[in-house]
């Protein structure tokens, strides 16, 4: 009786983790699906002829004093700006943009401009070869969680909430690292790192970027902040004109 009393628990354990790594896979895959349907809509709306509008309000946290220097010495700052204005041909490919980092003041720091398949840095005189290609505005973030979910022990949280009056679908990861890592944003090293990625649940656009570490003191810190304004179907100002017709 008693070695039948041992059996039923030993399977009923090896039962109740089969159960739970069957649930953790059956969330991971509904997690990826999820966010596979909700950019391929928002990839659907800004991939049609015409222009598409995207701006970035960038925060960092850190223990640094700038993110570095531009070549002119002009140190890149914690808040800052993006301005991006995407051209779409008829083919449904960006084969036009100009892309500008500004201070929150407004000041300029840096523009590139793409056209006749040539991406040139207008602030460090430097050029690369660009074909036109399709706009997908995830921001890496399906890759990110492909390479978060091929990991069997990580496993994302989905969520819901309002931004701006807007419902919107929240996917979590965090990675705990196998050894803290140091970095030169932080004094002390990183023991684990994660991204909350915020979704509009109507038109698949990402709203929100959030990427945040633990330090070896046990301290969270969200060192990136990037709330995201998407704006397909609108014409741009004559500067922006005059950068892709080549007027400097």
């Amino acid at each position: 009786m008693l070695k039948k009393i041992v059996w039923f628990f030993i399977i009923s354990a090896i039962l109740a983790s089969f159960l739970s790594a069957c649930g953790n896979s059956s969330t991971s895959a509904n997690a990826k699906k999820l966010l596979t349907d909700l950019t391929a809509k928002g990839r659907l709306a800004v991939n049609q002829p015409g222009w598409v509008h995207v701006t970035e309000n960038v925060v960092y946290d850190t223990d640094s004093q700038d993110r570095g220097k531009l070549p002119n010495g002009q140190a890149i700052p914690l808040v800052q700006t993006i301005d991006i204005w995407y051209h779409i041909n008829a083919d449904k490919r960006v084969y036009q943009y100009v892309w500008a980092l500004n201070t929150q003041e407004g000041q300029i720091l840096e523009t590139i401009v793409f056209r006749n398949n040539l991406a040139y840095n207008l602030t460090t005189n430097l050029s690369e070869a660009l074909n036109p290609f399709p706009l997908s505005l995830d921001f890496q973030f399906g890759n990110e969680l492909d390479n978060f979910i091929s990991d069997s022990n990580n496993h994302p949280v989905v969520t819901t909430d309002k931004i701006n009056g807007k419902t919107v679908t929240v996917f979590t990861i965090n990675t705990q690292l196998d050894t803290p890592r140091t970095t030169t944003d932080f004094t002390q090293p990183i023991t684990a790192d994660g991204s909350i990625a915020y979704f509009d649940s109507e038109s698949g656009f990402l709203l929100r970027l959030l990427r945040t570490v633990v330090l070896a003191d046990g301290s969270k810190r969200t060192y990136y902040t990037d709330n995201i304004t998407i704006e397909p179907g609108v014409q741009p100002p004559p500067d922006i004109q005059n950068y892709v017709n080549g007027i400097y």
